[in-house]
């Protein structure tokens, strides 16, 4: 039995290696191109989603349990939605597409429709600088923040661009304006504001291991990890003409350790070792947009697949 053990032991290295560096894969929101790309864990192209009109522009992608239904946003015509995957078919919509505004099923440049672990979903409202708390069948159960009241305090929000969920009943919400991540129960109220090194926070997020990653939007951009007080752990942000980032808008953290970004304005999906601090697998011909086999176009938004 020890033996036996022993040997599943040594196993686990090869076969975590076996899974690739995207792990399970990936789904890239296109924006460029309106589609979603689906990666294999390898990093081989699986399929192309193309995504329903009245949607133009779709920057984030979110899957909800199952990985059947796909949660997107539309910046450009200020909605967001649900498509079923891989079919693309739209199944319900949130926001007046071109009429953005703050009155009755309105949004004014949302910005990442995450489910939650409660089952609604949530979505960053970035210039009515509040939160939205949608049921899972498209209703609005919640808004959380103060409609158009601009504010880093308790209750309100400043320019919001995500929340990403914080354990079962909490929120992380990025904030542009004060340059800070809010964490926050589900009625709105603020239990802590740490601050970010970014001057542009993009899509603060959990990381598996229980740290913070935030991407800064910004050119040269960077990705910066920190702990739960605001502790700065690590910082990707290379200088080299061919390594820097130009407006990454989202970092994740995998199971394996490794970061993967967007970044967005070189037009490539990037996987990061922070031990190493370089790039171990690269998606998309950098500084080369385009729609064929192996390239992708302002890619915006991704979601690991579970």
């Amino acid at each position: 039995m020890r033996r036996a053990l022993l040997s599943l032991f040594l196993a686990l290295p090869t076969l975590a290696l076996a899974q690739g560096p995207l792990g399970k894969g990936l789904v890239v929101a296109d924006a460029g191109n309106h589609r979603l790309v689906e990666l294999s864990g390898e990093g081989r192209l699986v399929r192309i989603v193309p995504l329903p009109p009245p949607f133009r522009y779709t920057d984030d992608v979110f899957f909800a349990p199952g990985g059947k239904v796909a949660y997107i946003t539309d910046p450009e015509v200020d909605a967001v939605a649900a498509v079923s995957y891989p079919e693309g078919r739209l199944l319900w919509t949130y926001g007046k597409p071109g009429r953005p505004g703050r009155g009755p099923n309105q949004l004014d440049n949302p910005d990442d429709l995450i489910p939650l672990p409660s089952g609604l979903l949530a979505v960053a409202d970035i210039r009515n600088c509040r939160v939205l708390l949608l049921t899972p069948q498209g209703g609005l159960h919640r808004v959380l923040g103060h409609t158009g009241v601009c504010r880093n305090a308790d209750g309100y929000f400043n320019k919001p661009n995500g929340a990403f969920p914080f354990g079962k009943d909490r929120l992380l919400v990025t904030e542009i304006v004060g340059r800070d991540v809010a964490i926050v129960d589900l009625e709105g109220r603020r239990l802590k504001t740490l601050p970010l090194p970014a001057r542009y926070p993009s899509d603060a997020n959990l990381t598996p291991w229980g740290t913070v990653l935030v991407a800064d939007w910004s050119s040269p951009g960077a990705v910066y990890e920190v702990d739960l007080s605001g502790r700065l752990l690590w910082r990707y942000a290379p200088t080299s003409p061919k390594e820097r980032l130009d407006h990454p808008s989202v970092a994740v953290g995998l199971p394996s350790g490794l970061v993967v970004l967007t970044d967005d304005r070189r037009h490539r999906v990037l996987v990061v070792d922070r031990k190493a601090n370089r790039v171990v697998f690269q998606y998309g011909k950098t500084d080369t947009p385009g729609a064929g086999p192996g390239l992708l176009r302002f890619p915006d938004g991704l979601d690991p697949i579970r």
